[in-house]
């Protein structure tokens, strides 16, 4: 019996989330630019401030660090989930970009109340319940073989996550839940 499981899945670009990245670029130009006309116009309309006007002198401070550190920040806008299954616990993490790994949330299989695919009959369990935490952990809701699991977390909220199951992880998961609902897994394309 295999021990470990791990499966990325990397976000799809639709929605507002398309438009991230270029935002993140576009602050890194468009704030500094902001400032720098602000303190112009403050410089100019109050002469005891009139060192405001200096700010133009920042701009190369503000390219130089555009430079160095938009790229990094842009990471965020390219976002990745993995999970993985050891020892019976699922663990979540969002990973940026491909640089950036953190850890997001982490739950014990045999807690979860079911362990399900987000299709025809189950997915009404997983609509019409009342959660206070979304996990929303798969590429897009236009995916095969999404999966949900709900539990309580040790806060005593109910939560919910989406993810993409594949056919280790399935076996896995029944193995640790008696409630996992088994269904034949798409390939994928």
């Amino acid at each position: 019996m295999d021990f470990l499981c791990e499966h990325v899945v990397i976000r799809k670009k639709e929605g507002a989330y398309r438009f991230l990245k270029g935002a993140i670029l576009a602050a890194w130009v468009v704030i500094p630019l902001l400032l720098v006309l602000i303190s112009l116009a403050i410089g100019q309309a109050y002469p005891n401030l009139s060192f405001l006007r200096a700010a133009i002198f920042m701009m190369p401070l503000f390219v130089f660090l555009a430079a160095k550190i938009g790229p990094i920040t842009a990471a965020y806008g390219d976002i990745s989930y993995e999970y993985e299954i050891a020892s019976g616990e699922m663990e979540f993490a969002k990973i940026y970009g491909d640089r950036f790994r953190k850890k997001w949330f982490c739950v014990k299989l045999a807690d979860m109340e079911i362990i399900a695919p987000y299709s025809d009959t189950y997915a009404d369990k997983a609509d019409r319940g009342n959660y206070n935490r979304v996990y929303k952990a798969i590429s897009s809701f236009d995916a095969d073989n999404i999966y949900y699991g709900i539990w309580e977390n040790e806060n005593g909220d109910r939560c919910i996550a989406f993810f993409e199951m594949i056919p280790k992880s399935l076996k896995m998961a029944r193995t640790y839940n008696r409630n996992t609902v088994s269904t034949n897994l798409r390939a994928a394309p």
